[in-house]
C-alpha cells in the first residue's frame, strides 16, 4: 500500500497562484523591497449572494493588483469595473455610474489627491483611499480631501471587505436621510411622496411604496436595479412581480401629469432602469 504523500514547504507559490500578486519597488541605495500579497481565506458570511450588492471602480494602475482586488470583490458580491488612470474612471462614470470608489494614490503623472477631489465634489459616490503610501501626512490630507476611509497595502482582504461594508452602511445612511432627490429638473420630495418637474411646472403625488422604488431607481441613475434588489431595499411584498405593477404605476402617473424627463426601460429577466431622456 503507498505511503500518503507529504507536501512539504510554505504554500507560499500555491496561494500566489490563487488569486496573488507580488509587488517589488526598486529604490537607489536601499534595497529592493518585496510586498506580497495572498488570496486569503474567505468566510461564507462574507461572500455575496445572487444579487449585486453594490458597484465599485477600483482606480489602479497595476493590472495584477486590478484583478486581485476585481476577484475578490467579485466573490463578495458587488459589481466591479478597474480605472487604470482618471480618464479612464471618468468614462466608466459617465457610463455605468459606482457607488464606491477604491481610489490609489499612485497613478504615474496624475495626483491621486487631486482626484479623491474631484471624485467627493463631483459625484455621489463613496470613495476609500488603497494605497502603498502610509506617511501621516497623506493619511491626513485623503481625509482632509474628503475620503470616507484611507488603508495602506499590504492589507488582509477580510479587512478591506469590513471597511468597505462600513463605508457603505454609512453612505446608505446618509442617502436615506436626504428628504429630496433631483435629477436634472425633476425632483422627488420623499417626505411629501411628490415629483415636480421645473422645466413645465408638472407635480404628482406617489404612495409610499412608490416613492421608495422611484427613490432607489433615481439614485442608481443609469444602472439596472434588479427587482429583489428592490424588494431588500424597500421591503416589500415576497412576490418580486409586484415591483411590475408598482413601476407601471409610477409610470402611467408620470405620464399623465407630463413629466416625461424620468424614463424607466425594463432590463429583461432582471429589472428597471431609470434614465433622463436626454442620456
Amino acid at each position: 500500500m503507498p505511503r500518503p504523500r507529504r507536501e512539504r514547504g510554505s504554500g507560499l507559490g500555491r496561494r500566489l497562484t490563487q488569486c496573488g500578486a507580488v509587488e517589488i519597488t526598486v529604490g537607489i541605495a536601499s534595497g529592493t523591497p518585496f510586498t506580497v500579497y495572498l488570496a486569503g481565506v474567505f468566510d461564507r458570511s462574507l461572500q455575496g449572494e445572487t444579487s449585486i450588492s453594490a458597484t465599485i471602480i477600483v482606480v489602479e494602475d497595476d493590472p495584477r493588483m486590478g484583478r486581485v482586488l476585481t476577484r475578490h470583490l467579485t466573490r463578495a458580491g458587488y459589481a466591479v469595473s478597474v480605472a487604470a488612470n482618471g480618464s479612464e474612471m471618468r468614462r466608466l462614470f459617465r457610463h455605468e455610474g459606482a457607488d464606491l470608489v477604491l481610489l490609489d494614490l499612485n497613478l504615474g503623472s496624475e495626483d491621486g489627491m487631486d482626484l479623491a477631489r474631484e471624485l467627493v465634489d463631483s459625484t455621489p459616490a463613496a470613495v476609500m483611499i488603497v494605497t502603498g503610501r502610509d506617511d501621516l501626512q497623506d493619511r491626513i490630507d485623503g481625509l482632509d480631501a474628503g475620503a470616507d476611509d484611507y488603508i495602506t497595502k499590504p492589507f488582509q482582504i477580510e479587512e478591506l471587505l469590513a471597511r468597505i461594508r462600513a463605508v457603505l452602511r454609512r453612505h446608505a445612511f446618509e442617502a436615506c436621510a436626504l428628504d429630496a432627490i433631483q435629477l436634472g429638473t425633476v425632483t422627488l420630495d420623499l417626505s411629501a411622496m411628490s415629483v415636480s418637474d421645473t422645466s413645465n411646472g408638472a407635480s404628482l403625488r406617489l404612495t409610499e411604496t412608490e416613492s421608495r422604488i422611484l427613490a432607489t431607481l433615481m439614485r442608481q441613475h443609469g444602472r439596472a436595479v434588479g427587482r429583489a434588489q428592490l424588494l431588500n431595499r424597500e421591503s416589500l411584498t415576497p412576490d418580486e412581480r409586484t415591483v411590475d405593477v408598482h413601476i407601471c404605476n409610477i409610470r402611467r402617473k408620470l405620464r399623465d401629469e407630463g413629466i416625461l424627463n424620468l424614463v424607466i426601460w425594463p432590463v429583461r429577466g432582471y429589472g428597471y432602469r431609470l434614465r433622463l431622456e436626454n442620456d
